[in-house]
């Protein structure tokens, strides 16, 4: 739009971003820039006259502070006999065990305290769990702090040495 074409009082449709906002002009400055006011009431400058447009409007304009209908929820659709899971990603009936589950199963078989890279070791050997992962001990490590961390006394693991971890009776 030229800003021949701006006139004062008009309403416009301003891009701000990648949203469109109604706005009314207020006024125009010797440098062109141009003063509009939203419907809420802020009023901005506006350099660039490309990013108004001319507002169409077939609905009447709800006067301010009036109550407008709430338009219902959409939903989401999908093809029919269309697979939308995750691929690779386990199916409702298989449920995969997670490191840390596989470590507590491993350290009951054991009995005693151990540390994280036996218990990888072991998970490993026994298929419980799998990775391509660099460091599998130290993300165990990690996770079995965060849970005593996290849980205090109601934690699966407690820390026995520095290293050493045994499963909580």
């Amino acid at each position: 739009m030229k800003l021949e074409n701006v006139k004062v009082g008009e309403t416009y449709t301003l891009a701000v971003g990648k949203n469109a906002v109604q706005v009314t002009v207020k006024g125009v400055d010797e440098k062109g820039k141009i003063t509009v006011v939203t419907a809420s009431g802020k009023t901005m400058t506006v350099a660039d006259t490309a990013r108004l447009t001319v507002h169409h409007t077939n609905a009447p304009q709800a006067t301010k502070g009036a109550k407008t209908k709430a338009a219902a929820p959409k939903t989401t659709k999908t093809a029919s006999g269309r697979d939308v899971g995750q691929k690779g990603a386990p199916r409702g009936e298989e449920k995969r065990l997670g490191l840390v589950d596989a470590a507590i199963q491993v350290m009951k078989a054991a009995g005693e305290p151990m540390n994280c890279r036996d218990v990888v070791k072991a998970v490993l050997e026994q298929k419980l769990w799998t990775t391509e992962g660099k460091t599998p001990a130290a993300t165990l490590y990690a996770a079995i702090l965060r849970e005593i961390q996290k849980k205090g006394a109601e934690a699966r693991f407690k820390k026995v040495e520095r290293g050493q971890f045994a499963l909580t009776a």
